[in-house]
């Protein structure tokens, strides 16, 4: 790694990785030239595959939680696909803003979901989130295995 002149935050060798998105840039890359402000550095126990899967899933979490779904402290949300990628990213960021969350996934993924903060575990091999009844100030679904319509009855105020 080379860094240009003006680099305060980083040395020749440091191991970074960043989301180039914001920068009019896009993809995955071995070698590229970016902004500083666009890299941070890469936490030694994670391998750079690891790393590189982070920027996407946590921007995609981020866009559908808070600049479309506008998530707001105390809110009901359902996550559709809570064991994935962009799924785990969405349950901490939504349980850091003081949401309720309810993460829909397999049965396997259960511990997992109640270790990173999901309230509620639905396995969605035995049962349908869309037809229990409850409501959902936000949904964030994932996977797109509901009809929009089914989606549209559970989202509401909910109670």
């Amino acid at each position: 790694m080379a860094v240009g002149a003006s680099v305060k935050r980083f040395q020749p060798g440091d191991e970074v990785f960043g989301d180039l998105s914001g920068c009019g840039w896009g993809g995955f890359a071995e070698y590229v030239c970016a902004n500083e402000n666009a890299l941070t550095p890469k936490p030694k126990r994670i391998s750079f595959e690891q790393a590189a899967a982070i920027p996407q899933a946590a921007v995609l979490a981020l866009q559908g939680l808070r600049d479309k779904g506008n998530l707001q402290q105390g809110q009901r949300v359902l996550i559709n696909g809570a064991g994935g990628g962009v799924g785990t990213f969405a349950l901490q960021y939504a349980k850091l803003f003081g949401a309720e969350v309810t993460a829909v996934d397999s049965a396997a993924k259960r511990e997992m979901l109640l270790s990173i903060g999901a309230d509620h575990v639905l396995d969605y091999t035995k049962e349908d989130f869309t037809a229990g009844g409850q409501q959902y100030d936000l949904i964030l679904d994932v996977v797109g295995t509901r009809s929009v319509f089914k989606i549209f009855d559970i989202l509401g105020k909910a109670k």
